[in-house]
């Protein structure tokens, strides 16, 4: 059940039976080959925006593939009538009015000794697993549906991905910028273009509107451009840690929370910063701060990556 500040009494119900029909129901597995073709089609797609240190893609079969690269896997069964008017999933979306929504942040909790594989056979189960609302500091009223991913192979558990996706009724989701007040250890500026979104749209097998529908981003969710996705943002920070990834060391997690959008044609740039005074070289469990700042040089996107030595086995 929904829980947090009420809604308007029939709002609040409507909510509730939804989140009773909904919450706690796992997906049948979906299985899927982690195939390099997606894998070589994502990297044609980032590389540009990447930094020159980007190290190459292995795709050969067995592989470990890299941080993030299992967004572009997976594409849902759902057929285009069973949509939402927004183009997204309707069935994590609550009832009318709230329509509009934002990826608001999530965690990936990755198991470096059992990475996703290329030309691996892997499943994932999709489960609802809290709702809940909250009102904002402009009294908006917001559903919270937090849904976790659970994706494995042939010798367990490879990942679990919780998002938090957060529906609202239609509203101006521009902000006052929050600036970031640290110094980043390395950074890399980008310009999101509109092949860029149409291409990891497309990879994703993403339908969500606001990213490649400009009349409807525009007029309908009253937004300046194109929005880049969340987990477009989230995986080029991954991709900037990997670049300047220490040697011998693993992705063991990133959490992570999108503050505000970023459009598209509109500057964007990737910071990461070390949480220790300098770059470790040690074998420490070590931890690196990553955000995305938008043309205003506000943050649109900030998280924690922690990052764990490589099992001595993918040495």
């Amino acid at each position: 059940m929904a829980t947090g500040p009420l809604l308007p009494t029939h709002e609040q119900i409507m909510v509730d039976k939804w989140s009773r029909s909904v919450a706690g129901h796992a997906s049948e597995p979906q299985l899927d080959r982690m195939d390099a073709r997606p894998l070589a089609l994502l990297d044609q797609t980032l590389r540009p925006h990447l930094p020159s240190t980007y190290p190459p893609v292995a795709d050969a079969a067995g592989s470990p593939m890299p941080p993030a690269a299992h967004l572009v896997y997976f594409p849902s069964p759902t057929q285009e009538p069973h949509l939402a008017p927004d183009g997204y999933h309707a069935d994590e979306a609550p009832p009318p009015p709230f329509a509009q929504r934002v990826w608001a942040g999530g965690q990936i909790e990755f198991a470096p000794h059992n990475p996703l594989r290329v030309d691996s056979v892997s499943s994932q189960t999709r489960t609802i697993v809290d709702v809940t609302t909250k009102d904002t500091a402009q009294q908006q009223h917001l559903v919270f549906v937090k849904l976790k991913l659970q994706i494995s192979n042939h010798s367990g558990l490879c990942l679990t991905e919780c998002r938090d996706l957060a529906y609202m009724k239609p509203t101006d989701l521009r902000r006052a910028p929050v600036k970031h007040n640290k110094s980043p250890d390395f950074t890399h500026a980008l310009i999101p273009s509109e092949i860029l979104l149409f291409r990891y749209s497309a990879l994703s097998w993403n339908s969500h509107r606001i990213h490649y529908d400009a009349p409807y981003a525009c007029s309908v969710e009253r937004h300046p451009a194109l929005l880049v996705h969340g987990p477009l943002t989230c995986t080029l920070l991954l991709q900037l840690l990997h670049a300047n990834m220490p040697q011998h060391f693993a992705l063991k997690s990133f959490d992570y929370r999108a503050i505000a959008p970023a459009y598209c044609q509109q500057r964007m740039t990737l910071n990461g910063r070390w949480i220790q005074s300098q770059k470790p070289t040690d074998s420490s469990t070590i931890q690196c701060e990553l955000w995305a700042s938008n043309n205003e040089d506000g943050i649109a996107m900030k998280g924690v990556a922690t990052l764990v030595p490589t099992p001595s086995s993918l040495l």
